[in-house]
């Protein structure tokens, strides 16, 4: 089977990676992209390009500073780490991006009473709202996902940590339902 969009083939079209936020959920897998990346031993490859939020982009920096700072130092060796290319996402939420060919539309969400991430809007002729790492929406964002903001969602896939119960900074399936 071949996968098309806008006549591109699924292997014309560059992989990209669009994280909600930086918490380790979300980042310890970085490391592990150099598996699915062509082996070079001088880390000549195309990176993959990865979208995130500048507060996102600095906790990463400090996290995995090999994996954002290339500029080698005299004397020192390559390393096979993940190649890597930062997009920043801007702050104006209301500007779209594309990655991989989809266009992509920021939905500011509640990660607890005081910490915004990201969930995402994406597709033409389905629409799929992706929300992850939420207790409670902003009601910009709700009126986005709801039939009288963009229209009929196809498909929402949302945070449900546990089956019964509440938690303070997810939502559980009495909440999601």
């Amino acid at each position: 089977m071949v996968l098309e969009s806008k006549g591109r083939t699924l292997e014309e079209i560059q992989a990209s990676i669009v994280l909600t936020h930086e918490h380790a959920d979300a980042v310890l897998g970085l490391d592990d992209i150099r598996v699915v990346q062509p082996h070079s031993p001088t880390n000549d490859i195309d990176p993959t390009v990865i979208y995130l939020t500048q507060y996102a982009m600095d906790s990463v920096a400090s996290k995995f500073p090999y994996l954002v700072w290339k500029k080698l130092r005299e004397g020192q060796e390559v390393r096979q780490v993940a190649q890597l290319d930062w997009r920043i996402i801007e702050d104006d939420y209301d500007k779209p991006f594309v990655a991989s060919g989809l266009k992509f539309v920021p939905l500011p969400v509640m990660h607890g009473e005081d910490y915004i991430c990201l969930g995402f809007l994406f597709g033409e002729k389905s629409k799929v709202a992706y929300i992850s790492d939420v207790p409670h929406f902003p009601s910009n964002t709700e009126y986005v996902i709801s039939k009288s903001g963009s229209g009929q969602l196809d498909l929402l896939i949302m945070d449900c940590l546990y089956k019964k119960g509440s938690h303070n900074v997810h939502l559980c399936l009495p909440q999601s339902m």
